[in-house]
């Protein structure tokens, strides 16, 4: 996904900052008082396919300019049965609520029209479908954009509708505000989107995402929000994806020797875990409706928290663990 220049990334990342809403009765102060009191509200994840036709954008890159992390299921792709349900198993583990899931595909680059036939979304529904024996239940809510571009109008209706007609009526499709909730990303304006979206609000809540300061609605990079969301990650460094971009769409050269030093970068940022707990505890404090995690398997932008060779379950486990959900998750361990 294409989500900011470096240039923006790097002065929302420095910011740092928490944007509206107070404190509620809620708020912890510290890693042992969040530990010890559940939150309450909703906690959401980025989750993207990977990849069910091809790999070349998702792990192609880590191999060729040394990315730092490396999943623990090895180059899997989302369209296999048995790693969606160690996902599920995982994402459960962390103690998420909701699964963001992300429409968008790279290669083929498909569009919102080819929404019925992604087989990593069909496999999702079908696996919610039949959580009678989990201690812990998942929803799912879908995240509408359109890679390195916008969808048309004409695809973004289509998109909106199929969710409606196929998704919503499902026990397991979270709803906001009482109505089923879609995420939006764009990748520029884009008025006739603005437009249905006004035109569908009695229908669905939708609410439009973006990593740019200023802009209406959710952050993409945390921690940021308000005491409607809140928005955490681990640290965000989009070499990687921005590699990709240049070489094999735009057919720019790059310098393959300097990239191959910038995963150090992604590491330092990390700080062995503590930017991610830095970042829950600031959204602790304010006690939103819904923490955003962003997200589980974005190796691209070295966003993930999905267990890697390099860390283990250790972002898995400080999730839990700073929201409070180390006990009713114990099932998953």
């Amino acid at each position: 996904m294409r989500k900011a220049p470096f240039a923006v990334l790097g002065a929302v990342l420095a910011l740092l900052s928490i944007s509206g809403g107070g404190a509620r009765s809620q708020s912890v102060a510290d890693a042992g008082a969040a530990a010890q009191t559940r939150y309450q509200g909703t906690v959401a994840i980025w989750y993207g396919s990977h990849f069910e036709d091809t790999a070349s954008h998702d792990w192609e890159p880590i191999k060729e300019w040394n990315g730092p992390f490396h999943p623990l299921l090895g180059d899997y792709k989302t369209s296999d049965r048995e790693v969606l349900r160690q996902h599920l198993r995982w994402l459960r583990r962390a103690g998420v609520d909701v699964i963001f899931y992300d429409v968008c595909r790279v290669q083929p680059e498909l569009t919102l029209f080819d929404l019925p036939k992604q087989k990593t979304l069909q496999l999702i529904v079908e696996e919610l479908s039949h959580q009678e024996k989990e201690p812990r239940k998942l929803s799912l809510a879908l995240w509408l954009e359109k890679w390195n571009s916008n969808p048309t109008a004409e695809q973004y209706r289509f998109g909106l509708d199929t969710i409606l007609k196929d998704l919503a009526p499902r026990d397991f499709y979270f709803r906001l505000d009482g109505k089923p909730l879609v995420v939006t990303y764009l990748n520029s304006a884009a008025a006739e989107i603005d437009a249905l979206d006004r035109e569908y609000a009695p229908l669905l809540t939708i609410r439009r995402l973006s990593p740019y300061p200023g802009v209406k609605g959710w952050r993409y990079f945390g921690p940021a929000g308000d005491d409607e969301c809140m928005t955490v990650n681990p640290g965000a460094d989009g070499f990687l994806e921005e590699a990709f971009i240049a070489k094999y769409v735009q057919k720019k050269p790059v310098d393959a020797a300097a990239l191959k030093t910038r995963g150090k970068a992604a590491i330092e940022q990390r700080a062995d875990g503590k930017t991610f707990e830095d970042q829950l505890l600031k959204a602790r404090q304010v006690d939103p409706k819904l923490i955003f995690i962003s997200g589980w398997n974005d190796w691209a932008w070295c966003l993930q928290i999905e267990p890697a060779k390099e860390y283990g379950f250790k972002y898995v486990d400080i999730a839990a663990r700073l929201l409070g959900r180390e006990a009713e998750t114990r099932p998953y361990r």
